[in-house]
């Protein structure tokens, strides 16, 4: 196999359809769903912002009558506003194209190489392994690439999937259980745009999500949110096709005290959905406000989007609460990732 290693050309429409068939095949062979985006939707992800940097490389095979196939990609991101130390970074190999040194190749080739020449000495990196695997054995393929890199396990994340849809009993029976506990406190639900006159408010608890988050030894920093930088994340969502549900929770007082959000795919051919952040406020924890949030985005999700086969989230191996509520839900484990971080001399 003859393999070419280079940046990923925006202005091709066909390289873009085979690293777009590359993220599809992928995510199926993971996840059993995919997203369907589009050439426009992947080149808005390509475009820097204030809050980040980033850099994709595509690897290329060359078969013998002179065809091409996209094979693997490898990617850096570079936070600007904090974690200015941080460099990112990540390769992934098409399925059918494992175990033939590909992965080995783009870190060699490109991203030692974008390490170097960004200055950056916290390099972080993330690496699957399986559910059942040793995360220190040193022939996982994560670890023979961490250890080019330079870096070693840091934290330890379970991802899981939850089947879609889900049965409506159990989510009946699960809000039958929340309202138990759930007092005077109340769940508000938002699609799509933060309204205006929350913004503060709500990008309080995107930063303490950040703050809260049970990372063992993780070097981060975390964010700070403000309206500008949360409408820039909206901004760009719509550009990338996602759209997302939003659920707060509201205590006595009126205050935000908790959120969490799905992220989906706008197009009917989507079929994978992605759980993200879920915050309840220390000081308001013990009323059932995480199952609450998460029963009300998955009830609006079979209604905005019933296609979906697959959502999917990961959390810290020492966040019990978490990990607990989803699996009353019915996610099961897919995959324990490694999170990795060193600051190594290259």
């Amino acid at each position: 196999m003859h393999l070419t290693i280079r940046p990923l050309d925006p202005t091709s429409e066909v390289e873009l359809d085979q690293y777009l068939a590359l993220d599809r095949a992928l995510d199926e062979h993971t996840y059993g769903g995919s997203e369907a985006q589009t050439r426009e939707q992947l080149r808005a992800q390509l475009v820097d912002s204030p809050y980040g940097s980033v850099r994709r490389w595509v690897a290329i095979s060359e078969s013998m009558d002179g065809g091409e196939s996209l094979v693997g990609r490898a990617s850096t991101f570079m936070p600007l506003q904090e974690n200015l130390e941080t460099i990112s970074v990540g390769v992934s190999i098409h399925p059918a194209f494992r175990g033939q040194g590909i992965a080995t190749a783009m870190v060699q080739e490109v991203l030692l190489p974008a390490i170097r020449e960004s200055g950056r000495t916290l390099v972080e990196g993330y690496g699957e392994i399986p559910a059942d695997g040793d995360a220190d054995a040193p022939e996982l393929p994560v670890n023979r690439l961490a250890r080019r890199v330079g870096i070693t396990r840091k934290n330890l994340a379970v991802c899981r999937a939850l089947p879609l849809p889900l049965n409506e009993t159990l989510l009946e029976t699960l809000q039958a259980e929340v309202e138990e506990e759930l007092g005077e406190y109340r769940i508000e639900l938002w699609d799509g745009e933060i309204p205006e006159e929350h913004l503060l408010a709500y990008g309080l608890l995107l930063r303490q999500l950040e703050l809260d988050e049970p990372d063992e030894e993780v070097e981060h920093e975390a964010s700070e949110y403000t309206p500008e930088r949360i409408r820039e994340s909206e901004r760009r969502m719509r550009e990338e096709g996602m759209d997302r549900i939003l659920a707060v929770a509201v205590a006595p007082d009126g205050g935000f005290v908790g959120n969490s959000e799905v992220h989906v795919h706008t197009a009917p051919g989507s079929t994978l959905g992605w759980q993200e952040n879920t915050l309840v406020m220390p000081e308001h924890r013990g009323h059932r406000l995480g199952l609450a949030l998460k029963v009300a985005t998955h009830r609006r999700l079979r209604e905005r989007a019933p296609q979906l086969r697959s959502l999917v989230t990961w959390n810290s191996h020492v966040n019990p609460w978490m990990i607990g509520i989803n699996e009353k839900l019915g996610y099961e484990i897919l995959y324990r990732e490694l999170v990795l971080q060193g600051r190594p001399s290259l």
